[in-house]
């Protein structure tokens, strides 16, 4: 599995980026990049959590998982191994 599946596997399951980086044995500043470009790429969707959960589209189905964070990654496509 390359890294990237790797990264959108982890954000899959709600991992941050510091999780992932702990994880996978890389820097913060990589995996955000790294983030940032499936962002880009549209594999990604980034969601502010920095409101109130009422306010989110994930707010029902985030169950407070989301709560304390500054964002949440939510991965759009099928991951291809």
């Amino acid at each position: 599995m390359t890294k990237e599946n790797r990264i959108l596997s982890g954000l899959q399951t709600g991992k941050t980026p510091d999780e992932l980086a702990e994880e996978l044995g890389m820097r913060k500043q990589t995996i955000t990049a790294m983030v940032e470009l499936l962002i880009h790429q549209g594999l990604v969707k980034e969601i502010d959590c920095s409101s109130a959960c009422k306010s989110c589209i994930m707010g029902k189905s985030c169950a407070g998982t989301g709560a304390g964070r500054e964002k949440l990654y939510i991965v759009e496509d099928e991951i291809e191994e």
